[in-house]
């Protein structure tokens, strides 16, 4: 489902991103480690067209990809209107339940009318990653999601993703923690230099 040949990217005409070829797959969950600053987020960023290529073809697509990045991203106002608005603005509809069914599945049901301005870091980190849940997209691309999240809301997500996997869903995953990649992954790659090593299959 994504296709990547002789992909380059410059930052400072400085080459951070020199990936030669790459496939990855439907109902395979990809994990992706390396160092900051060795291109992790620029390649997520890329394939969800946020960035765009200086060079190089990818063949992806793009409306039925959901990028969940780091550093979670919300309106102004409480959880239930974060889960919801998205949706309206373009011009659907997501049924109420649902968004409670997720909210309790995380264990955050009461955060329902909490203010996105009074969550922890780890609150928001859940409520964004079952936003990304909500969107169902067939391309899941999740920067970091449980980087701040505790322990057993780890295990909660890395078995949302499993889930979404054998749901047929393609699953690119930056991660620090290479136990969890060994856990959830297919494949594991490693980034240096802006190249890809391939670590595990």
């Amino acid at each position: 489902m994504i296709k990547i040949k002789n992909l380059k990217k410059f930052y400072n005409n400085r080459l951070i991103l020199d990936i030669s070829e790459l496939d990855l797959d439907a109902g395979k969950v990809y994990s992706l480690i390396g160092r900051n600053g060795a291109g992790k987020s620029t390649l997520l960023n890329i394939l969800s067209g946020v960035l765009s290529s200086d060079e190089g073809y990818i063949e992806t697509d793009l409306d039925e990809t959901i990028l969940c990045p780091q550093e979670p991203m919300f309106f102004k106002g409480d959880v239930v209107y974060n889960l919801t608005e998205p949706f309206k603005l373009m011009g659907k509809n997501i049924e109420i339940s649902k968004v409670r069914e997720q909210l309790k599945n995380f264990g955050i049901s009461e955060l329902e009318n909490s203010l996105i301005s009074t969550l922890s870091g780890g609150e928001k980190a859940k409520v964004q990653f079952v936003r990304t849940k909500l969107y169902d997209k067939k391309i899941v691309l999740l920067d970091e999601p449980t980087a701040s999240i505790d322990k057993k809301s780890t295990a909660l997500v890395e078995e949302a993703i499993v889930k979404m996997k054998n749901e047929g869903k393609l699953i690119l995953i930056i991660t620090h923690n290479y136990e969890q990649a060994l856990r959830i992954s297919d494949t594991i790659f490693e980034i240096d230099d802006g190249k890809l090593i391939r670590r595990r299959i």
